[in-house]
Parts: C-alpha cells; sequence; structure tokens
C-alpha cells in the first residue's frame, strides 16, 4: 500500500452481488460490500431470501433480508437472550417511539438491530458493560446503572429541543467519582447518504446557541443531511445534564465501523463546527465498531465478539467470491 492510500473494501463484481439477489445499483462501496456479507451470512445458514417492497408496492427479492418464518424465530439477533431481550425491548418501547418493527425482524443489514446485537448483549450483563465502557469509550464507570434502547426524555416537548429525536442507546452510570452520568449513543453500519431532513425548532436553535457547542449553530450545513441528525442529538443530551439536570454530565458518542468512509467524512465534518469551549459542556466522541467488539472480546465474551465480527466486520467471504469470480463461469450467472 502506498503512503497515502487508505484500507478500503472491494467494488463487488455485479454478477456476484445478482448471485446472491443483493444488487442494488444506489449502494456506496461500504453499502454494497455489507450488503453482500449479510446475504452471504444468511446463505449460509441456509435462510431463505426474504423480500423488499418500495415506494409503488412493487415487491421484490433483496438478500439482505429474511424470509418472513426466519424473521419471526428472531435469526436476526446473534443470541436467543439477544432476541428475547429485542422483543421485550420493542414490546415496552417509550411512547412515541419509532421502531420499524419490519426492520428489527427482517432486515438484516440494519442498524436496529446491530445496536440490540452490540448494546443488549451489554444489558444483559453489567459487569461487561462497565468494561466496555472503560476500554473503548475510556470512561471509568463506579457501576453501570441501565442501558436504554430508542430513548428520548421528552418528544415534542419544549423543556427539551421540542421535536422529536431520540438516542439509539442510553447507557447510565455512576462515575467514579459519585457522579450520575450518561452516554448518548448513535449507531451507524452501512448509513451514508443524506436524507430529508425536518426543519430545525426554534428551541432547538435557542438551545444549540446557549449551549457553547457549536461555531455557528446558524451554519445551513448543521441543518441539513447528514449533520442535521448529529446536531439535534448532541443539544438533546445537553439539556439533559444543563437545562432539565437529570444527570451531572454526559457525553454524545457516534458509533460506526471503520470502512465507513462516508460516515467517517459526515463525523469529521461535524467535528469541525464543534467549538473547542464546548468540549467540557457535553463532550463528543467517535468510536468505532471494531473498538467495542475487540472490547467486548477483551471484557470476557469472546463468543459474542466472534459472531459480531463475522456478521459485520469480516469481509474475508466477499474477498474469496471475488477471487473466485469468472464472467464465464455459470455460477454467477
Amino acid at each position: 500500500m502506498l503512503p497515502y492510500q487508505k484500507a478500503t473494501l472491494p467494488i463487488p463484481p455485479r454478477e456476484v452481488l445478482e448471485r446472491f439477489e443483493c444488487h442494488e445499483p444506489l449502494d456506496t462501496r461500504f453499502q454494497s460490500c455489507a450488503r453482500l456479507l449479510q446475504s452471504v451470512w444468511r446463505a449460509r445458514r441456509g435462510f431463505g431470501v426474504g423480500s423488499y417492497t418500495n415506494g409503488q408496492q412493487i415487491s421484490r427479492l433483496l438478500g439482505s433480508r429474511l424470509e418472513p418464518a426466519a424473521a419471526r424465530a428472531g435469526v436476526n439477533y446473534l443470541r436467543p437472550d439477544i432476541a428475547k431481550l429485542t422483543r421485550r425491548e420493542i414490546a415496552y418501547r417509550e411512547r412515541g417511539a419509532l421502531i420499524d418493527e419490519a426492520r428489527a425482524w427482517e432486515n438484516l443489514l440494519s442498524s436496529s438491530a446491530l445496536v440490540f446485537n452490540l448494546f443488549g448483549a451489554l444489558k444483559l450483563d453489567t459487569a461487561l458493560s462497565k468494561k466496555v465502557l472503560k476500554q473503548a469509550f475510556g470512561i471509568k464507570a463506579k457501576q453501570v446503572d441501565g442501558i436504554y434502547f430508542e430513548t428520548s426524555p421528552g418528544r415534542g416537548d419544549e423543556a427539551y429541543i421540542g421535536d422529536h429525536t431520540a438516542l439509539d442507546v442510553l447507557i447510565a452510570y455512576t462515575g467514579d467519582d459519585g457522579k450520575s452520568c450518561f452516554v448518548g449513543v448513535e449507531v451507524k453500519y452501512s448509513e451514508c447518504r443524506p436524507g430529508t431532513s425536518t426543519p430545525v425548532k426554534e428551541r432547538h436553535l435557542e438551545v444549540a446557541r446557549r449551549s457553547k457547542l457549536f461555531i455557528d449553530p446558524e451554519n445551513p450545513a448543521l441543518h441539513q443531511a447528514p449533520l442535521r441528525q448529529f446536531f439535534a442529538e448532541h443539544a438533546l443530551c445537553f439539556t439533559m445534564v444543563h437545562e432539565r439536570r437529570h444527570f451531572d454530565r454526559g457525553a454524545f458518542v457516534i458509533v460506526s465501523p471503520s470502512l465507513n468512509y462516508e460516515m467517517s467524512t459526515a463525523i469529521d465534518a461535524y467535528k469541525g463546527h464543534l467549538a473547542p469551549s464546548g468540549t467540557d459542556a457535553l463532550p463528543f466522541g467517535a468510536v468505532s465498531l471494531e473498538a467495542i467488539v475487540t472490547a467486548i472480546s477483551d471484557g470476557g465474551d469472546a463468543d459474542l465478539a466472534d459472531r459480531l465480527r463475522e456478521r459485520y466486520l469480516d469481509f474475508s467471504p466477499l474477498f474469496d467470491l471475488i477471487d473466485e469470480w469468472d464472467p464465464e463461469n455459470s455460477k454467477f450467472g
């Protein structure tokens, strides 16, 4: 590798993608590889291909989705106890929580499944979660008090930022100094393309101005995807410490794979809008998915770490498929 080159993934040949029913022309390089990885994972376990229905109600097969029977059995989750936890969390979700149940059970590529596969095990094992907080997040906790999914202190409440922003995960813990603390987490796996952005509420802007977290909270880049979501979640976390005082301190962290170039670029762009003076008020950080998986292994659950790597991070099956690819070979036709 040349000094200026970075580690990257291949662009899978169309024939390889079509073999696994996962050719999506609009996918980025990472999305294409991640979708193929999920499709290979499904096929190797003998689960049938699921379907996707677009906005025009046209249904087609998609290799990164599970057939209904497998989806109902919870095979999107890496262990039965995680699947059971997910069912309970969905049943008892907060009022107004936006959880797409079809995505949670059927979509192998969905970050919502990754959230539970990654943090569900930590909720079930607080000793492990304490170790992961220390190694991956750099946080020394006296104890982990709770892990909560798709959570917000007040959707649409003007006491916060006035919209329906929620965190994928909130880890509440007692610091080694006895303070009540939390980490608000947003998890991204294959996401990369800007989505639609709702207008920023005036209350949100009011909080952003007062927080001193941002160099210029009026900057249009913060009000549009992909930074709009980070801007809102960061401000929401600020209110939980400095406006409503639910906690003594907190932090906002984005978790994503290191090879998702588009998401890494978005995170770097967001960092460029943060004021140095805001780091004490509500710190922002980015933690790689790889670092958390390593911390889970080092913390004593090597089996789960291996399953997470195989499912989300080990792209070697793709490399093998590409090495074997021959356009004249009918098995790829």
